[in-house]
């Protein structure tokens, strides 16, 4: 709850900030689609694979060739299917687990950039806003000699922040080409780990618990503006 406040008041604030520029002043504006490649970091690297995702970036300057810009960032993500074994030391001798793991999630963030504007720009970023996820996590195989199945999906709207670094160049008359990477965590997103299921008997202990969602994401794509 905090951290939802938190965002909104991030918002509310660069709202604020892009409103109070001066009438007169000559905005430029930039908008961005790309093609995302996501890699999973930390917790969420042991169970999640590979990601694809498509984004659009609006990059509002409140001046030429100023260096300060707001930047609002939508995007749609996949992470494909990943199966992991459970450890054979936490179940029976005649007991196999597995556990698949794919995910949808929808990213949104807003905040500030800085870069230096000319024919070839590089620029630093920051954004706050949220991460939705819709994860399906199926723990299945043959425990006490019976088949077992279960899902331990989650759905949920997280907080999440990023940074990241990139350079735009400049290709034809308003329009150019950008390359950039990012850091992106959701505060809470709840899933299991494999290496903490075990079993006892014919029963199956596993608990989802709430953990960060980190990612590497990288970003390409062409950028049309003023």
């Amino acid at each position: 709850m905090k951290a939802s406040r938190s965002a909104l008041l991030l918002i509310c604030a660069c709202a604020m900030a892009a409103a109070a520029a001066p009438a007169s002043a000559q905005v430029e504006h930039l908008a961005g689609g790309y093609l995302m490649g996501s890699f999973p970091m930390g917790d969420w690297g042991k169970v999640a694979g590979f990601g694809l995702a498509v984004d659009a970036t609006d990059v509002v300057r409140m001046g030429p060739e100023k260096p300060l810009s707001w930047r609002l960032s939508t995007g749609l993500l996949y992470n494909f299917s990943r199966t992991e074994g459970v450890p054979q030391a936490n179940i029976g001798v005649n007991d196999k687990l597995d556990l698949e793991t794919k995910n949808w999630s929808l990213l949104f963030g807003i905040g500030p950039e800085f870069s230096k504007p000319g024919p070839v720009s590089p620029f630093i970023y920051g954004t706050a806003g949220f991460d939705t996820y819709w994860t399906s996590s199926t723990l299945a195989g043959t425990v006490g000699g019976s088949p077992y199945s279960a899902e331990h999906g989650d759905s949920r709207i997280s907080f999440a922040w990023a940074a990241g670094v990139g350079v735009r160049r400049l290709v034809t008359a308003g329009n150019m080409a950008e390359l950039s990477v990012e850091y992106r965590s959701g505060l809470t997103h709840k899933f299991l780990l494999p290496d903490e299921v075990t079993t006892t008997g014919s029963r199956v202990n596993a608990d989802r618990a709430s953990r960060t969602s980190d990612q590497i994401i990288v970003r390409l794509g062409t950028v049309l503006g003023d």
